[in-house]
This record gives C-alpha cells, structure tokens and sequence, in this order.
C-alpha cells in the first residue's frame, strides 16, 4: 500500500492466496497491472487508494528490460529519443508500458505516467497514472487525434501490424516463461528459464531404449493450423509454439489452408498449403514418408510440455493419487526431447507389437493416472501432441472434422497391435478456446460432434461409450477380446419380440438358473451374499456393493450392472461363480 493512503483502503488489500493460484493469475494484464501500481506508489500523491501488485508481479514486471515490452517502439527511426529517457513536458518520467494500440504507429511508443493532484480529484479517489503515446522525437500525446495530426498521417491496423506482431512475440515469450514457472512452482526468476536437458529426461529410459534415441534430423516437425495469423491472440499462439521449437534448432512446418498461406507467411513462417484438419494432417504424414523422416504433428496452442517422475500412487484415491503427483520430480521437455523420448520406448517395445504411434496424457495434469502404469498401449492417443514412426500406412479419415485423433488411434492399434501413451508427459494446451482452426469446425447446437461421433460408433462400435459427463463427448476402451468392429458378436435378433414371447424367455432363464444354482453346488436361493473382499477393478466393486445383502435368487437374472468396458449386463451363474471362487462374496444361510 501506498504511504499516505487512507485505513479504508488498508481494509480493502487482498489477502495473499497460495502461490498455486496467483501462478495461475499471472499474465500480460497482470504485470501491466503491477506496473500501473509502481508508477502510483513513485509518484507519491496521498490522495488516491490503490492496491499494490502481489508481490510475484511486482518482481517479474520489474525483471522485463524495456526493450522486451510491447510499448517499445517496433521500428527506432533515425534519431529517435531512448525510450528509457521518455518524460513529458512537465518532466514527469514515462514508462515503457506492457500494452500497445492496435492502430500505434511501428516508430512510436507507448507509455505510462504518474498524474498531478487536479481540481476533479478527491481523497481517497482512484487514478493516479495515464497511458500516453510517444513520438518518435519523444513528444508526449494524451489523445490519438492529436497524435495524428503530429504525425501527419492517420493511425490505422496497417500502420500498426509490426507492432502488434512484436507485441505477440513478446506476450509468447511471456506465456512460455509463465507456463514454466508453474511447472517449478516459483514465483519469479532473474532470468528466463530454459528446458531442462534432454540427458536428464532420457536417464529415465532403459539401456536398450537409450539406444533408439533419434536425432534431431530424423524427425519432421508439423504444425496444423488455419485461420489464426492475422488477430492478436492467434499471432501470440503461434510464437508460442516457434519459439519453443526454435529454442532447440528445429524449423517446422506450418500446414495450413489455401486462405491462409499469405498470412501465415507474411510472419515469417515455412508454410505450405495442407487445406482442412484431416487432409493437412495427412499431407503432413506423406511428406515425413517422403523424406524418411518421422513425422511429429503438434497443435499452434502449446505453451509447455511437462514430465512427472515419481512412484505410483498407492492407491486409486484422489489423496493417493495427488499425493504422489506431488512428490514428482518436474522436468520442462522441448518438443524435441519429448519427440526423442516417445520414440525411444517406442521402438524400445518387442517386434510383435512395436506401436507406430505414440502421444502424451490426455489431460494438463497426469494426478490421476498416477495410480496407472507410466506407459499404456491401447489408450487415446490426442491430437495436440503424437509422434509417428516410420513405416506406418495408417492415415487419417477424411470424412471426419473432429475427433479424427480417437479413429486415427483405433486404426494404429488395429494395423499394429498397440500405440504407446507416456502416462507421466502431458501438455499446457487451450484446446477448446482458442480462435481458428479446428475449434471453428464445432458449432453450438454440438450437431458436428455427433456427427463424427457416429462416424466412431459406426467403424469401433465396441471401442466408444458416451462420456458420463461431458456432452457430446466420448470415452474409448479398447475391448479385452480385441473386437473393436464387433465383428465376432452374435447378431441380434432384429425382429421385435411380442410380450408373450419375452415372458416365456423370462421364465425359461429363471428356471435355468434354478436348476442350475441347485445341480452345481452353488448355494440356495434364499441365502444372503455379502461383501468379502475389496476387488483390485473398479466396476467389480461398484458390482460386489450392489449385491451386498441380498439374496442369490434376488440378484441372479435379475440385477444389472455397468461392465467393465460401459457395457450394461445382467448378473448371472458364471458371475456368482467367480465372484465366490474369488473370495469377493460370501453366501450365509438365513
């Protein structure tokens, strides 16, 4: 707080939250924030309230040198003023500021000043700082029609465009550096933090697998993206992606449609024309063949790429498992080191069923696959993040807008026997809000995720279930017998049973049952099941609890449970079986 500032303001200071969510808080608009709150406190008036910045934007806004702030003119003309020597006619200093206008000239600058007690100001009033732009002789203007009529010529988006791109690069640079930070659960550094070394990550493989490590040269970067080069947000996604590949040596290339080239190149990007999702995809795919390269395809929205190692969660608990996460060790991977790493166990795995495709942990926090193997191999594999090896045929299915990845992984599993998913890797990703690409292809009715959710259904009927939460959303479980299609099951009658015949099959199935509880020493019907032993699977759980406390012929042929797979089935002799042999229920007489 302020020297001067009033009790009522002391009562309104934040309370510091844990470091966790201010990390989360942390961005553009908060340093420009903490930097709004420094010039008030420099420029002493004691008639204003205002709160000061928590301490981790303090510290980070005051580690950005001028130059590296989106104030900072794009263009220094000939003999233009030092920004860092910017004052206004009064002498009041002008600092660099975090923002710029849009339609700001590239040669000028914007900055932000401390403002003198007026005849409009009254204590314990807000204000106190002014947002002004700079020529580039470093005359100082508070509104843009005066600035134009300096500068001659009017503001516009065009005269503004270098400026907006080197706003961006500098707000991916920021988001990198933000993502990382959360990662090392710190709340600010002296200077910009790297990834850590790829020799770290690869310790982790075994010696076999150290010995399939690629080298850079080996893979084909590729980045599928559309319509995200000319707005401010999309611009900034896109650096975030280049300059993490660029960090460590590696150019890629950006698959984009027909419409977009133009501006994707106009950035100073290697882009070539891929069209829509799939057929991009596949280009990208074709070309690495071409090249004899592996082919890595990333999305343009990935700020940073994660690994946890630590020991399995002891449980499948929420405790458990955040307990374990927690204890990890964090390492922060280059697209390249992940691509080296993904690779490695893939082709570290036996000849048999060596996967072609491998990917990350669908979701941005690996806590609850803690209580999971670190590597699966008949998992969804997401789009945002997979590496392909040489040698696949598979390819995506151009009849699909979205959900491509979740066909895309069925096929490699059919055509190769598994995929390979790091369990521990996982991704800092928009996903659904960022503008442009494959998010335009959804609408709002959710008709275009059904669509291609009956396209799924239709090719692996056995393999999706619909998500018990979220809306047109599917989960995928590659069956146990490994027929996805159905191709091996029993068709079912499509004739319409009348009521009669469904009750004479009724009682034909309970007396079935009867006889068969009584001939096979199973035991009587009116004895009681209950719960004996915790089983290690979490549907034979849920299963056991339901049966608990009723009697044999209460639940045989009658009581319905959720299969392990999400298939609906009905309690019969060959579960009761099992579920006694196993020690899981016990039957008492009444």
């Amino acid at each position: 707080m302020a020297k001067g500032a009033s009790s009522s303001a002391m009562k309104k200071k934040k309370q510091v939250v844990s470091s966790s969510v201010q990390k989360r808080k942390m961005n553009r608009r908060g340093l420009g924030s903490a930097l709004h709150a420094m010039v008030k406190a420099e420029g002493g008036r004691k008639d204003i309230e205002f709160e000061d910045a928590p301490e981790t934007h303090s510290s980070l806004m005051k580690d950005v040198p001028i130059t590296e702030r989106a104030g900072y003119p794009a263009k220094r003309a000939k003999g233009s003023v030092d920004p860092a020597n910017w004052v206004t006619n009064g002498g009041k200093k002008v600092i660099v500021d975090f923002g710029r206008h849009a339609w700001l000239p590239d040669e000028w600058g914007q900055g932000v000043k401390a403002t003198n007690t007026c005849w409009r100001s009254a204590a314990g009033g807000a204000g106190g700082t002014y947002t002004v732009m700079v020529s580039p002789d470093g005359k100082v203007f508070y509104h843009r029609k005066d600035a134009e009529k300096y500068d001659g010529k009017a503001f516009s988006l065009k005269r503004g465009f270098d400026g907006q791109v080197r706003k961006a690069k500098l707000q991916a640079k920021e988001q990198v550096q933000l993502a990382r930070m959360q990662i090392k659960e710190i709340s600010s550094s002296s200077s910009d933090i790297g990834t850590d070394s790829a020799k770290s990550l690869f310790q982790i493989l075994s010696p076999a697998e150290q010995k399939c490590i690629a080298k850079p040269s080996d893979f084909h970067f590729c980045v599928v993206s559309a319509r995200r080069a000319t707005q401010l947000e999309g611009i900034r996604d896109i650096f975030t992606v280049q300059s993490q590949l660029a960090e460590v040596g590696v150019t890629p290339t950006w698959y984009v449609d027909a419409e977009s080239l133009k501006d994707y190149k106009a950035l100073g990007l290697k882009a070539v024309i891929g069209g829509k999702l799939t057929p991009s995809r596949n280009k990208a795919l074709e070309d690495a063949k071409r090249l004899g390269k592996v082919c890595v395809q990333l999305s343009d929205d990935i700020s940073a790429i994660e690994y946890r190692q630590g020991k399995r969660a002891k449980d499948k608990s929420d405790d458990a498992c955040n307990a374990a996460h927690k204890n990890t060790k964090r390492y922060i991977v280059s697209p390249l080191t992940a691509a080296q790493f993904i690779l490695a166990k893939m082709r570290g795995m036996p000849q048999e069923k060596r996967a072609k495709l491998g990917g990350v942990y669908m979701l941005g926090s690996c806590s609850r696959a803690m209580a999971s193997d670190e590597f699966v191999h008949q998992n969804f594999i997401l789009g945002d993040f997979f590496v392909v090896d040489l040698g696949s045929k598979t390819r995506f299915d151009e009849n699909m807008t979205l959900k491509e990845d979740y066909d895309f992984c069925c096929s490699h599993i059919r055509a190769h026997g598994s995929v390979m998913r790091c369990n521990r890797m996982t991704l800092n990703v928009k996903h659904y809000s960022n503008s442009g690409g494959a998010c335009s292809n959804r609408d709002k009715k959710g008709e275009k995720e059904r669509k291609n959710i009956a396209i799924l259904k239709s090719k692996w009927p056995r393999a999706f279930f619909k998500h018990p939460k979220r809306q047109n959303e599917v989960v995928m479980r590659w069956p146990a017998d490994d027929d996805a299609e159905g191709k091996h099951q029993k068709a079912k009658d499509s004739k319409p049973k009348s009521r009669s015949q469904k009750a004479t099959k009724a009682a034909v199935k309970k007396s079935q049952l009867k006889s068969s509880s009584k001939s096979k020493g199973l035991p009587a019907g009116k004895a009681v099941l209950s719960f004996s032993k915790k089983a290690s699977v979490e549907y034979l759980v849920k299963r056991h609890k339901k049966i608990s406390g009723r009697s044999v012929e209460a639940v045989l042929g009658k009581l319905t449970y959720t299969g392990n797979h999400g298939e609906e089935k009905t309690y019969g002799v060959a579960d009761l079986r099992y579920d006694l042999a196993s020690g899981y229920l016990v039957a008492k007489k009444r």
